[in-house]
């Protein structure tokens, strides 16, 4: 049966002007006021993400946490609208960074790649899945091994770039997009993937069940916009935050506007691609 979690707070807002995001907590000194306007403090530690976040803002790299730094990362959180604003280089502002790192070329990691926050699959050749008018699996099982035409180019994420829709999901920086050819047709955005115990598959899936309004029999939870591909496994939206450490129980959570997008996007029968593996997991 279908796998995924609801838990709780949506996930990237729209740049500065936008909804506010908020992050975990972290050690932060007390705040300060002025002018009648009360400003937080700078983390007093470094966060878990502080060498790529340096990387990412051209700071120097030396993973500790310095005014500098801070400085700096609250700038860019006070302009993405993430709260706290507190220079604390968590997991909510470095997906804030792959997102945008992302946008103008999603299958480009070569802004992330000294990271080692981005390492997808070498660039060449991925197996089609099987190919003209066959049906595909019932279940959405993977058919990554299926021979089919001629493989075609991959670009450096990984995702193979196909005449036809990929549903395309990068478990290693955490986002999925769709893609036709060379042009992007829906995000990239942020998601959430299978945590310890309950990887989300990787391989060549297809879109096999569409139920908007799905309910989980085994988890007793919604799963709103849910788009199955392997299984219980799905494409579905939650009402909680998708930055979380645990990860999802299997299935590729989205905040609720993306999945209500990507449910327009999407077709009975379009392919899936999924790479990689989710950190920490």
């Amino acid at each position: 049966m279908p796998v995924g979690t609801a838990t709780a707070a949506p996930g990237p807002p729209p740049p500065a002007g936008g909804r506010a995001l908020t992050g975990p907590a972290s050690p932060a000194t007390a705040g300060r006021t002025t002018a009648g306007r009360t400003t937080v403090a700078c983390a007093a530690g470094r966060g878990p993400y502080q060498r790529q976040v340096e990387r990412w803002l051209r700071l120097a790299v030396d993973g500790r946490q310095s005014a500098t730094d801070c400085e700096a990362v609250r700038a860019f959180q006070t302009r993405q609208g993430i709260k706290p604003a507190n220079g604390y280089a968590g997991p909510v502002t470095w997906a804030r960074m792959r997102l945008l790192s992302a946008r103008t070329a999603p299958t480009d990691t070569g802004t992330e790649g000294a990271s080692g926050d981005a390492a997808g699959p070498a660039t060449g050749a991925v197996p089609d899945p099987a190919s003209g008018s066959a049906a595909g699996p019932a279940s959405g099982a993977a058919t990554g091994g299926a021979s089919g035409p001629a493989a075609g180019v991959v670009a450096s994420g990984g995702c193979p770039v196909r005449s036809y829709r990929v549903a395309c999901v990068d478990l290693k920086r955490q986002l999925t997009w769709v893609q036709k050819g060379g042009k992007t047709l829906f995000g990239p955005v942020a998601m959430r993937s299978g945590g310890a115990g309950h990887r989300t598959r990787t391989g060549w899936f297809r879109i096999y069940w569409k139920h908007k309004n799905h309910w989980s029999s085994l988890y007793n939870a919604p799963m709103p916009y849910a788009q199955f591909f392997s299984g219980g496994q799905a494409f579905h939206a939650v009402s909680g935050s998708i930055h979380t450490t645990g990860g999802s129980m299997g299935c590729v959570n989205l905040r609720l506007a993306d999945a209500r997008k990507l449910w327009s996007v999407l077709k009975t029968r379009d392919h899936v691609y999924v790479w990689g593996r989710r950190p920490g997991s």
